[in-house]
């Protein structure tokens, strides 16, 4: 197996323990998100020395300031934004930066079907209609959820970030037919 191959590998089996522990802990262990990160800083100095080291740092480094922000304004889990780093590792910088981008668009598919399955849609629908009277009023308000209402609850993200990264790495293999 090559390079690719093996990094892969443990990319895509950390992403689906990610998934399992997510779902039934609602919880990152740190234990499995430096377990991926410094596995393929390894096996990136293996197959590619320093230069393969310094692209997965990189990685690391967007894949952290890409998510860092949500966490620091509180929409996001620590955890997730160390597996988004950690995927960042296998990746490299651009890569990652269009896994988090893709991310953010399956995040937003899954909270839709998460909140249209509790039932909450109706309210979701209200609430952001209210907010764009208020902005055509020239009175723009954010309006957040009240407890209660779907959209107040949270989603195992890691399963957001499983399936971007999935995307990514998919339409990099030109399988998608876009060039990334």
């Amino acid at each position: 197996m090559e390079a690719n191959g093996w990094i892969l590998l443990v990319l895509g089996t950390g992403l689906f323990i990610a998934v399992m522990m997510d779902f039934a802990t609602h919880r990152m262990p740190n234990w499995l998100t430096l377990s991926i990160a410094v596995i393929c800083l390894a096996l990136q100095f293996w197959f590619g020395e320093w230069s393969g080291l310094l692209l997965a740092a990189a990685g690391l480094m967007v894949g952290l300031i890409c998510f860092l922000p949500s966490h620091l304004f509180g929409a996001m889990g620590a955890g997730d934004v160390k597996l988004m780093a950690a995927v960042g590792t296998a990746l490299g910088p651009w890569p990652v930066f269009v896994s988090a981008l893709l991310t953010i668009l399956a995040g937003g598919a899954i909270a839709l079907m998460y909140i249209s399955i509790r039932g909450g849609l109706g309210a979701l629908l209200r609430r952001y209609r209210s907010m764009a009277e208020l902005l055509v009023r020239r009175q723009p308000h954010y309006l957040p959820p009240v407890d209660g209402e779907a959209a107040a609850l949270r989603f195992p993200y890691a399963l957001a970030i499983a399936s971007g990264t999935t995307m990514s790495v998919w339409c990099m293999s030109g399988q998608c037919g876009l060039t990334v």
